[in-house]
């Protein structure tokens, strides 16, 4: 699937949790 150079990964910061989405991974 072409979605898999788009992830999504939800990081909780101290202020809050924000969903941060990645391009391009790097594996």
């Amino acid at each position: 699937p072409e979605m898999l150079h788009d992830v999504q990964v939800e990081a909780t910061f101290p202020d809050g949790t924000k969903l941060v989405t990645v391009h391009d991974p790097i594996v």
